[in-house]
């Protein structure tokens, strides 16, 4: 059994029954597999089989979803990219996971061009557009030749279904491996805690390369025989639209976009099919949350995880209004305790109402990091995973958490770790020092702000922003969207830049939360 076969028991049990929507074009469950079967063949012709890794750069496409199904049923590793990354950040993913064959669109060439000679495990382009170039292979002419039978299934629970990639605290991302178990299970969990449905219906308008859009939402739904509607990306105005026009049930956003869709012109759609709402990666502001309680007539949940664990803890508002803000108990299945501050043990907890770090054991925990032992090791311990973010439990077990201990930024439902964005303007040559940490947003949650200590002050914020849009080592939202000049960076006696002082020295400045 692998999580392949899922979508093969969809198209036995349901046929018929429309399994994809993308901009207008419509896929029975039939009809799909049979193109992912072509797909998989098509793949295990090239010499892709178990074990080898293959990346995916491109938006939520249909290619996408077929390409990773395929991959699944054959036992081979998809390895989804984060398409904002700038072209140096891609190539590192595909060197560091030894990828054999690439799948990207047209609209991300300018993350591939320019790096293409250096990416040396590549055995082949597959190309989705128009006008391919070189010696790049049509997804359409690539799949054209193969059958559509349904191949042998070329991986077992044990196994790595995908590698997914998630900032590490040096700032290098790290290759999160997550076996066939883990995604099967994580569906299961996530489908319990939400009341998930076959005949529900979902929109998928948020990036495929997120665990949180493609585990919890795209996977589960394949298991159920339900309805994937898909976009190419998030737009509040088409979200609202799809929701009228295809009777979505069920609906997930970071907390900016739940923002964005309660500040909208409702009544201009009708919005009645909604039933299950669910969120994550911030807390909402609780008039934000009792508004979007509003829309959600069964439930509406703060489900917490990790690219390293799916749905951890979760907490239905509408079950328990008393605990907005709250991310809830451990989810179906999955164990979680805080413990003290620098603890080794997963013994050595904390009391109730105490900060700590939050730590959790279950079957959905990733199996390892890709190629890294001491990552590894300093990550699972004693079976349980330490996720690095700060939380505290009330006296009824519910959690709050209250961000990353090692001072990650979280804004608009991404990860940004200081050193990247550091790393990136220490190498201007006016800069003395440089921090950078994240500070309140009404819409982001966190911006990206940077203090910086000039050699004769003549730099300026426009000066800065150019030079980090003009480096081909960040991505666009990395990049700081304030800048504040001060004379020196709070550091402590071996040069570690104190970052909760730096925050207060820069809240004092900007005493109130940017928009």
């Amino acid at each position: 059994m692998n999580l392949g076969m899922t979508l093969a028991q969809a198209a036995r049990k349901w046929p018929e029954k429309t399994a994809l929507v993308f901009e207008g074009r419509r896929w029975r469950y039939r009809q799909w597999n049979q193109e992912v079967n072509r797909a998989a063949n098509a793949f295990a012709a090239r010499g892709i089989g178990r074990g080898d890794r293959v990346a995916f750069l491109t938006w939520n496409l249909p290619e996408m979803v077929t390409g990773l199904y395929a991959l699944l049923k054959i036992g081979a590793v998809p390895v989804p990219i984060n398409y904002r990354l700038a072209a140096n950040e891609v190539a590192y993913i595909i060197n560091d996971c030894a990828a054999r064959l690439l799948v990207f669109e047209e609209s991300l060439r300018d993350r591939v061009a320019p790096v293409r000679d250096q990416l040396s495990s590549l055995q082949a382009l597959i190309y989705v557009g128009d006008t391919p170039e070189r010696d790049e292979i049509p997804f359409s002419a690539f799949l054209a030749p193969a059958s559509d039978r349904e191949p042998v299934p070329g991986a077992g629970l044990g196994d790595p279904a995908f590698i997914m990639y998630t900032s590490g605290t040096t700032g290098l991302p790290k290759g999160v491996v997550r076996t066939h178990a883990a995604e099967l299970f994580g569906a299961m969990i996530m489908s319990l805690e939400c009341g998930f449905r076959h005949d529900d219906c979902i929109l998928n308008n948020k990036p495929l390369f997120h665990i949180a859009q493609l585990q919890l939402q795209f996977v589960p739904f394949v298991m159920l025989g339900g309805i994937n509607v898909m976009t190419r990306g998030f737009d509040v105005e088409e979200t609202l639209s799809l929701v009228d026009q295809e009777t979505v049930t069920v609906l997930h956003g970071v907390p900016t976009q739940m923002v964005m869709m309660v500040q909208a012109d409702l009544y201009r759609y009708s919005l009645r099919s909604l039933r299950c709402g669910f969120y994550g990666g911030q807390t909402l502001a609780d008039d934000v949350t009792r508004r979007c309680m509003a829309l959600f007539p069964d439930t509406f949940l703060n489900i917490y995880g990790f690219t390293e664990g799916l749905a951890v803890t979760a907490c239905d508002y509408r079950v328990r209004p008393d605990k907005l803000g709250s991310v809830g108990q451990a989810a179906v299945g999955m164990d979680v305790r805080i413990v003290r501050s620098g603890a080794d043990s997963p013994e050595d907890l904390a009391a109730p109402g105490e900060v700590g770090e939050l730590i959790a054991r279950g079957p959905s925990i990733m199996k390892e990091y890709f190629r890294s032992p001491e990552k590894t090791a300093a990550a699972l311990r004693e079976g349980w995973y330490f996720s690095g973010d700060a939380a505290f439990a009330d006296e009824d077990g519910f959690v709050t958490v209250m961000g990353r201990m090692d001072h990650t930024i979280k804004t608009g439902g991404e990860n940004v770790h200081p050193s990247e964005i550091e790393n990136v303007l220490f190498s201007h040559p006016d800069l003395v020092d440089v921090a950078v940490v994240g500070l309140p947003s009404r819409k982001w949650g966190e911006v990206v702000c940077a203090a910086v200590v000039t050699a004769d002050g003549a730099l300026n914020s426009d000066t800065l922003d150019r030079f980090c849009r003009e480096s081909p080592n960040l991505a666009d939202f990395k990049r700081p969207r304030h800048y504040f000049v001060v004379d020196s960076i709070p550091s402590n006696s071996t040069g570690k830049v104190q970052r909760d002082q730096l925050k207060e020295l820069l809240s004092n400045l900007s005493p109130t939360p940017f928009d």
